[in-house]
């Protein structure tokens, strides 16, 4: 099942993700925020600690965002910063050539940690594959219509996200 257009994940988005290692070992990275395709601001961290940068062209969508962000995590010190973060890991994912996965030792929420099926193999494939050879390890797949990590077998598998979606 499909995330609704109403969702956070399918209204926003980010393009142009730029990230380049300082000398000092700091990772300074940027990118745009999209809305339906349509830039609203940027989106930056300096690698020092705290919360991220913003800079937006549209203030009233630059609102609208942080009041999104709230609402999709209530419970977040910052917010924005944490849908920032499902953004770009659900740019990331959705731009690979192959099924990732991952297994419950995988840190895949905290570290991105995850795996990536042999080439050219279906979702479906990848899924019938892991739930036979690997139930034990509680793998999950990358579900692009879900922007998230949805188990494999269970109940889970097709009614909501799974364990730690964005």
């Amino acid at each position: 099942m499909s995330l609704p257009a109403s969702h956070p994940h399918q209204r926003y988005s980010v393009a142009g993700y730029q990230e380049r290692e300082e000398p000092d070992g700091r990772v300074d990275w940027s990118c745009d925020l999209l809305r339906h395709g349509q830039s609203f601001g940027l989106v930056g961290d300096d690698g020092r600690g705290g919360a991220y940068r913003y800079a937006f062209t549209d203030t009233a969508r630059g609102e609208e965002f942080r009041t999104a962000a709230r609402g999709l995590h209530p419970a977040a010190e910052v917010p924005e910063d944490v849908l920032v973060d499902e953004l770009i890991t659900v740019r990331q994912m959705n731009a690979l050539d192959r099924v990732a996965y991952c297994f419950a030792e995988d840190r895949f929420e905290e570290l991105g940690e995850h795996r990536l099926a042999a080439p050219g193999l279906s979702l479906a494939q990848v899924r019938e594959q892991l739930a036979t050879e690997h139930a034990g390890r509680s793998p999950r797949v990358w579900d692009p219509s879900r922007s998230a990590m949805v188990p494999v077998t269970g109940a889970g598998s097709g009614a909501g996200p799974g364990p730690g979606a964005p």
